[in-house]
């Protein structure tokens, strides 16, 4: 299989196959973002499609759900995403589903007949970061959208039937402003109504612009406390069903998972009960040092 560099995929993907599509990102510009800094954004050619794909029919007969990456892969053309589900579906038949990273600018690139065509060749759950609802924080974070725009996006995957996840980043916008980008979150994310949500804290990592943003005073990370005060906050205000609220990355605090509305209840006395018993030193440190204070 071509994996060129660093190859990303959420955690909830990890029994896909993942099948080389892009590499980098096309946009790569996000404040936070480090992690194809260094890759610079190009289209796989299609004959090592092919030839990934035939190894996979050799290797992953009865693969159920494949992968597209890097980065955001659903840039690429609605012709180019059909074709490429055709080859799929031609060399993996027992596949169900074909997700991707998807950014709200590359929903806007497509009609919505193009749309639901893609939902129909089995694209499903595609993982989109939207990050904020706060607009002055997807303008700060470079984000490329702004809040109306991913409203009107959720709107049109919906009507086309092709279902997707959102990544939701507690914390964002600073210590001052945790009630209120909680809040906006909430309502982002109700309106939205995702398969699920994907939660994790803001990093401040190397050789992003961020780290100058905070070395300069301009932008102030949160502790690891204040992102868990975020995260019971935005839980609190979600008023989903049928849901599932993700949050078992490595960086989460305090690992949890569950099917909203149904476990709402218990992921919130699991935040709080986990949030009691790590130390007050992990509690404020920062979520760049690691996740020193997680619970397994």
């Amino acid at each position: 299989m071509h994996y060129d560099g660093m190859t990303f995929r959420p955690p909830y993907e990890a029994y896909s196959l993942l099948l080389q599509v892009t590499r980098g990102c096309s946009h790569n510009a996000c404040t936070f973002c480090s992690m194809y800094r260094s890759v610079p954004f190009s289209v796989s050619p299609l004959e090592e499609i092919v030839e990934d794909l035939a190894e996979a029919a050799r290797d992953y007969t009865y693969a159920r759900r494949v992968f597209l990456v890097n980065g955001d892969a659903f840039c690429l053309s609605a012709d180019e995403l059909a074709n490429i589900a055709d080859m799929i579906h031609e060399a993996l038949p027992y596949v169900e589903s074909i997700g991707c990273y998807a950014r709200i600018p590359n929903v806007v690139s497509k009609t919505d007949d193009e749309l639901a065509m893609l939902a129909a060749k089995g694209y499903a759950d595609i993982n989109i970061g939207v990050e904020s609802g706060l607009d002055d924080e997807l303008a700060f974070k470079n984000k490329g959208f702004d809040v109306a725009t991913a409203r009107e996006q959720f709107r049109r995957l919906h009507a086309a039937g092709l279902t997707f996840n959102v990544n939701i980043i507690n914390a964002a916008a600073g210590p001052s402003r945790i009630a209120e980008h909680a809040a906006a979150n909430a309502a982002l994310v109700n309106e939205a109504r995702p398969t699920l949500i994907f939660v994790s804290p803001l990093h401040v990592d190397p050789g992003t612009p961020l780290v100058r943003l905070v070395e300069q005073g301009a932008f102030e990370e949160c502790t690891l406390g204040q992102y868990l005060e975020e995260e019971i906050a935005f839980l609190e205000g979600l008023t989903l069903d049928d849901c599932v609220f993700f949050g078992l990355h490595v960086s989460n605090p305090v690992p949890v998972q569950g099917l909203l509305g149904r476990d709402k209840a218990a992921l919130l006395a699991r935040l709080r009960r986990g949030m009691a018993e790590i130390p007050c030193e992990v509690l404020d440190s920062h979520p760049s040092k690691g996740a020193e204070g997680r619970l397994r």
